[in-house]
Order: structure tokens, then sequence, then C-alpha cells
């Protein structure tokens, strides 16, 4: 296989997933961004989380609500909990790597707000165990992950149906873009 080949197998199988109903599912879609908008109008926030290139797609999502991806609104009110280095690595150093994600949940998320964590394969310890406060608090908890990741109680999961942690990336980018237009659609100036 030459590289070309390498290219088109992976355009392919990008453009299998974007084309799969289970990858690209309207009516889910669309119920999750009626929960974030409810979420809003009672006053709650959004939070997102991830580890390494989920981090980063983490941040830029919220960022989408807090400024604008497409259509101008009102800010609102969302926030990544992977941003502040000072707050990771103090967590980290004083009581692990597994309560980075945890303790910020605690510190700064109520019941009224809801948190959707990325995580290519779902098992990163620290991002179980952020979701496990989201849940003990009574927070409604998303996961993105792709299709091998395991069930957590109380988390429902969007899964990509692949294992590449790349494709999975794309598509959580994805929904992330597509849930940010959905939502500012609801909330764009008049």
């Amino acid at each position: 296989m030459d590289i070309r080949e390498m290219i088109q197998a992976r355009i392919e199988n990008l453009r299998a997933l974007v084309e799969d109903n289970l990858t690209f599912d309207v009516h889910r879609m669309g119920a999750l961004s009626e929960q974030v908008i409810q979420t809003f109008i009672n006053g709650g926030r959004l939070a997102f989380v991830g580890n390494g290139g989920s981090a980063a797609e983490a941040m830029h999502l919220a960022a989408e609500f807090t400024g604008r991806c497409v259509l101008d609104h009102e800010p609102l009110p969302a926030l990544c909990l992977n941003e502040s280095q000072s707050a990771l690595t103090a967590i980290a150093n004083d009581y692990g790597l597994d309560q980075m994600f945890a303790r910020q949940a605690s510190a700064l998320l109520t019941s009224k707000d809801m948190i959707i964590a990325l995580s290519t394969s779902g098992k990163s310890i620290n991002i179980i165990k952020c979701l496990e406060t989201c849940v003990q608090k009574g927070m409604k908890s998303f996961l993105w992950t792709g299709e091998s990741s395991p069930e957590f109680p109380g988390v429902e999961l969007y899964r990509v149906p692949s294992n590449s942690t790349p494709r999975i990336q794309e598509v959580h980018l994805a929904w992330g873009h597509i849930l940010a237009e959905s939502v500012e659609f609801f909330f764009r100036a008049t």
C-alpha cells in the first residue's frame, strides 16, 4: 500500500462514519440539544472535559457557547474542566491524576448543570471519576466515546461506531459543532 492508498482508505473510513445513521442520529442529537437548551433556561451551565486531543476539543466546544459558532447570541454559560493548568497540576500532585477533574466537578458544578465528557476509549480513570462525581451530584451526564466503551450507570453514552482515535475525535468535533449550532439557533440574537 502506498501513501495515497493509505490516505484513500482513511477518507473512505471517515465517509462511511459520516453516512452511518448510528453516528449521526438526528433525533438523538435533537434531544441532546433540547437538554442543553433547558439546562441554560433553568440557570445551569454546560461543562466539557477530556484528555489529550479530547481536551483540546472540550476547550474548543466550550468556547463555541461563550463565544459563537455561527450565529450571534448572548454568551451561554459553558466551561471546560481541563483548562486550568494550575488546578490540574496541583490536584494531580496532591490527590492523584484520577482526581484532577472530579475535584473540580465537585467544587464548580451543581445538580442544575450538565456535563459532556469526551474520551475515545471511555476508560480514562480521571474521566470516569469525574462522571461518577457528576452522577452523585444528580447532574445530566454524557460520555462521547468510541464503540468499545463500557456502560456507566447514570451516564448516557454517545458512541462513535469506530475504534480509530482520529475518526472518533473527528466525529466528536462534528457532534459538538452541530450541538453548538442548534443551541445558538434557539438563542440567536433577533
